[in-house]
C-alpha cells in the first residue's frame, strides 16, 4: 500500500430542491466559482488522494464535462445518494488499481479541509473506517405525542463528510445495503448494519453542507473569512 492509495468520491448527483433552485445547487456560484468548484480543489491538490470520482445526474453531465479537469471520471448518479454511491463503487472496482481506501463526500461540503482529510486516511488506515463528528452545542429535546424531554447531548454529535473506508468494507456494505433494501442517510450506517464498528475523528465547523438559501449566505461569509485570514 502506497501513501497515495485512496480515491474520493464526490456526490454531486442530486438537485437540491430544499434550495429553490432551477438546476443543480452546486451550480450555484460561491464567491467567484461554484460551491463544486471550490469543493474539488481541496482534493484535487491533496498529495494523498490518487483519483477523483464524482457522481452526476444524466442532465447534468455535460456541464461537468465542460467545467471539471479531465482527469476526475464522472460516474452516473442514482435515484438516492446511496445509489449513486453504489455506482461509484462498481466503477472504482474496474479500475486498474483497485485502491485501499475510499473517502466518499458530499459535493456541498465546499469547505473540507487538507487536515480533516488527513484526519479521515489515517483514521480509517488504523481502524478500517472513520466519519468526522462534531459535539452539539445546542439543547436537543425529543417530542413525541406523549411528552418531551431533554437528551443528554453529551453523548450525541453532527456527522460529517468526508467518510473513509476500507474500499473492501464500503463495497461489501453496499451490496448488501441493495440486496437487503436498507435506507440510509450516510455510508457509515451501511458499514454499521453489517456489524462492523466506525471510528471517529474531529469534524470542521466551517465544513457545513449547503441546502437551504441561509446556509449559502453562510458559506459566502465563510468564505471571506477565509479569504482574509
Amino acid at each position: 500500500m502506497t501513501e497515495q492509495d485512496t480515491v474520493a468520491v464526490i456526490v454531486a448527483a442530486g438537485q437540491g430542491t430544499r434550495m429553490g433552485a432551477k438546476h443543480n445547487k452546486l451550480l450555484l456560484p460561491l464567491g467567484t466559482r461554484t460551491i463544486l468548484e471550490i469543493g474539488l480543489e481541496t482534493f484535487i491538490k491533496h498529495p494523498r488522494i490518487r483519483k477523483i470520482y464524482l457522481t452526476v445526474s444524466s442532465q447534468d453531465r455535460q456541464i461537468f464535462e465542460n467545467m471539471i479537469p479531465e482527469e476526475i471520471v464522472l460516474v452516473e448518479g442514482g435515484s438516492r445518494r446511496q445509489d449513486s454511491v453504489h455506482n461509484a463503487l462498481l466503477k472504482i472496482m474496474h479500475d486498474e488499481q483497485v485502491p485501499e481506501l475510499v473517502l466518499i463526500h458530499d459535493g456541498a461540503r465546499p469547505f473540507c479541509s487538507e487536515k480533516l482529510i488527513d484526519r479521515i486516511i489515517d483514521a480509517a488506515h488504523e481502524h478500517n473506517a472513520a466519519i468526522p463528528v462534531l459535539p452539539l452545542e445546542d439543547t436537543i429535546r425529543r417530542i413525541t405525542e406523549e411528552k418531551t424531554e431533554v437528551l443528554d447531548r453529551r453523548a450525541l454529535f453532527a456527522t460529517q463528510t468526508p467518510q473513509g473506508f476500507r474500499t473492501k468494507l464500503i463495497l461489501d456494505a453496499s451490496k448488501q445495503a441493495i440486496e437487503n433494501k436498507w435506507l440510509v442517510t450516510d455510508d457509515a450506517s451501511l458499514v454499521e448494519n453489517t456489524g462492523d464498528q466506525v471510528s471517529t475523528v474531529e469534524g470542521e465547523p466551517q465544513n457545513i453542507k449547503i441546502t437551504t438559501p441561509a446556509d449559502l449566505e453562510r458559506a459566502n461569509w465563510i468564505l471571506k473569512s477565509m479569504s482574509n485570514s
